[in-house]
Order: C-alpha cells, then structure tokens, then sequence
C-alpha cells in the first residue's frame, strides 16, 4: 500500500497511528509530499489534493482518513471496537467533539498562511472558543478514555491535543484540565504515538 502523507498533518498522523496500533506499518509505503504543491502521482490518485491518501494493493484510491481507516481496520487487529448501545453513541459523540478541536486546529493554522493583513480575526476567534469548549467537554469525560488497547476515540483525541501543541501552544489548554493532561501524558507515550511526533512547526 502507498500512503500519501505529511508529518504535520493530523488526519495523516491518525492513519499512521491506526496502522502502527495494526501492526500494517511493513505493509505501507509512506510517500511525504505537500498538498499545497502535490506531486503528480497524488493529484492521480486524488484529485481533491488532500492528504492522507491511500492507495491500495489493488490500485484502490481511499482519500479521506476515516475511510483509511475503515480499511485498515479489515485488515489487521489491535484497536478495540467502539461499544454498543447508548454507551456507542457516547463514544462517537467524543470522537467527534475531538474530531472538532483538529478541524478548527488546522483552520486556524490555514488562515494564518494569509499575510497577517488580511487573516479574519473573528473567524481565528472563533475556532479558539471552539477548541475551548470542546476541550472542556473532553475533560470531563476523560475517565472514559482508555490507556490500553486504544479505539478510533483514543487516538483521534490524542492526535487532536498533540495538534493543539503544534500548532496552537498559547491556547494552553492543559490549565483547569488536569485529568485530560494526565489521560494524554500517558497515551503520548505509546509507541504509535511516539512513532508519529510530527516536527516542530
């Protein structure tokens, strides 16, 4: 398999973690490039220009993390599977709150590309108060994430809060969230995790 990626990217990092948690990392070829000046090869196999984006043994082109994702899952094991009942709403819900606090991470950090001059200050406001109340949200359910065995919740919480350092450090969302901090002090020191360390921005 080829997997179209950055090292910064969040929804990359979530697929290089998911595949470190399989055991699928010999399996895939990791082809860094940027998205913002693809490479030939990327626009063939994703005309949206996005990263992550993998093609498969059979030439299959998948170009959305979550649907990555859903791949990798049939073909290796070692995440736990979301629960059932009222208890698998609850966890989507986590997810995708988490899920939130990357897409308003990673819009913050596209607006600020823009010369300084014309960034939208209410629209970079705004994606703060997200992240915020987003993070306060997964502070008070922090008992319900797991250090062992991970689900799809785990990590994209953990990719999120390490996106957050990245790129957004001043948010200081660790203050008056002590049981996240130490939910995700632990999880950072997986080996999927340390594995993934994007490079200093």
């Amino acid at each position: 398999m080829k997997l179209y990626c950055s090292k910064t990217s969040p929804y990359a990092r979530k697929v290089r973690v998911v595949a470190h948690e399989l055991g699928l990392t010999d399996l895939i070829d990791e082809i860094i490039c940027d998205p913002f000046d693809p490479p030939a090869e990327l626009i063939a196999a994703n005309p949206l220009s996005r990263v992550p984006t993998l093609v498969t043994e059979k030439g299959e082109s998948l170009p959305d993390s979550t649907l990555i994702i859903e791949y990798l899952q049939t073909r290796g094991r070692g995440l736990t599977a979301l629960p059932r009942g009222s208890k698998r709403w609850s966890a989507l819900r986590r997810a995708h709150v988490a899920e939130g606090v990357i897409n308003a991470c990673f819009a913050t950090a596209i607006e600020k590309r823009r010369p300084e001059g014309i960034r939208h200050t209410p629209f970079l406001d705004r994606q703060a108060d997200v992240i915020r109340r987003a993070i306060a949200v997964l502070d008070l359910e922090a008992a319900e994430l797991t250090l062992e065995a991970p689900s799809v919740v785990e990590i994209t919480t953990g990719v999120a809060l390490g996106y957050l350092d990245l790129r957004m450090p001043y948010v200081e969302w660790r203050k008056g969230h002590e049981p996240l901090d130490r939910w995700y002090t632990a999880f950072a020191q997986r080996e999927s995790m340390l594995a993934t360390v994007p490079p200093p921005a």
